[in-house]
């Protein structure tokens, strides 16, 4: 029965990544713009909301929005996320695929879902495989200038058949969140997240802040030019480098976790693939004594629709 329950859920992925591809080759005949839009909205709570969706890569000063690996960042396209992560903790090794789907229904609302499928290997005893927790996330843009986003987002977690095997906890968490983007000039930007985790059967709660800064090698006048419109219409031009440096905070405020805090940190590198493709690697690594974490890795790609 859980195996039948399993590829269900495997077929839907696939159904997803088809619906995608269908959206993404009907968008030239709906008029879905991919290039820098109409000027930032500011506060203006009367605009955006039935406006299409403009799945950009640069903001209107020319700045590349790249995405963190941890953080979630405040501007919402239409990308697939596709991820494997591998971590060294205390008790076991761990080995995670994820498919993150981020959908912008228009220039304030959007939707993310994630998928993740772990692979536990304990020092002692058996493996244990199968899906964890499934997330969705309907996220709404609250703020929008030339160098700074503000986004709101609500994370619904919900078990699956697999949760009650130790890979995820069996109960829903919300984790409500702000997310802020801003452009600190020279190619150089901020991603912050912060927002509070409960679970409700549990009652546990933790608070969790995440912060990334990132570079992208090369200068706007030199690598994107402001005429090159056939070029900036699906995405950066291939080769653009960037460095990702990012910490993730969590300090749990009730529950058997209350008083606890974990941190850790990520370098990492992503890599233009293609116009419509990135590449993207990262070494993780423990900030703090409490955190079980030895060390781990994270590669993927990101599929822009």
């Amino acid at each position: 029965m859980k195996l039948a329950i399993r590829y269900r859920w495997l077929i839907c992925l696939y159904l997803i990544f088809l619906l995608c591809l269908v959206t993404d080759m009907a968008i030239a005949e709906e008029g879905y713009d991919h290039d820098h839009g109409p000027e930032p909205f500011g506060l203006d709570w009367s605009r955006g909301w039935f406006e299409p969706a403009i799945h950009s890569h640069l903001n209107v000063r020319q700045t590349p929005y790249i995405h963190p690996f941890i953080t979630e960042p405040a501007f919402t396209r239409r990308d697939l996320v596709l991820n494997y992560n591998y971590r060294d903790v205390a008790e076991q090794n761990e080995h995670k695929i994820e498919a993150e789907l981020e959908w912008a229904f228009t220039r304030r609302l959007g939707m993310i879902v994630e998928v993740p499928y772990s692979f536990v290997d304990p020092h002692e005893g058996s493996a244990i495989n199968g899906l964890e927790n499934v997330a969705i996330s309907p996220r709404i843009l609250l703020a929008e200038y030339d160098r700074f986003l503000l986004a709101g987002n609500l994370e619904i977690e919900t078990p699956t058949t697999d949760s009650d095997r130790g890979l995820a906890e069996n109960e829903t968490a919300l984790a409500p969140s702000l997310s802020m983007w801003a452009d600190l000039g020279h190619w150089w930007t901020l991603n912050t997240q912060s927002g509070m985790e409960y679970t409700t059967k549990s009652k546990q709660s933790e608070l969790f802040v995440r912060t990334s800064v990132i570079h992208t090698l090369g200068t706007p006048a030199h690598n994107v030019g402001h005429t090159d419109q056939d070029h900036m219409r699906h995405g950066l031009p291939p080769g653009f480098l960037s460095f990702i440096i990012e910490t993730d905070l969590a300090v749990g405020l009730s529950g058997d976790e209350d008083g606890n805090w974990s941190a850790e940190g990520l370098l990492g590198l992503n890599f233009g693939l293609a116009e419509n493709m990135d590449l993207r690697a990262a070494y993780v690594f423990p900030l703090s004594q409490s955190q079980a974490l030895n060390n781990g890795i994270t590669c993927g790609l990101i599929r822009h629709f």
